[in-house]
């Protein structure tokens, strides 16, 4: 869903953008709260890695990742962030 939410808009700014220079660079930052599957495409860290985080209690609920009240698990890429700068 947020990849075909991204596709679209991605697909809809490319249409719209009027640029002196070819190609026209657009730039596009996730949300704070990503599902797993993007938080690997942006971080470097594989979906089981991320999933391993979770399940072996690295990561947190409620700082390095939330569950919506669907239970769908997102990560907190800000949390992530803070993390790495703290250390595990």
């Amino acid at each position: 869903m947020i990849e075909e939410a991204f596709d679209a808009f991605a697909r809809s700014v490319a249409a719209h953008v009027a640029c002196e220079i070819s190609p026209c660079p657009v730039y596009l930052a996730p949300d704070r709260f990503v599902t797993i599957k993007l938080h690997a495409a942006v971080s470097g860290y594989s979906e089981a890695a991320i999933r391993s985080k979770i399940k072996e209690g690295v990561w947190s609920e409620g700082r390095e990742y939330v569950r919506a009240p669907d239970g769908h698990v997102f990560i907190d890429r800000e949390g992530v962030q803070r993390w790495l700068v703290r250390g595990s």
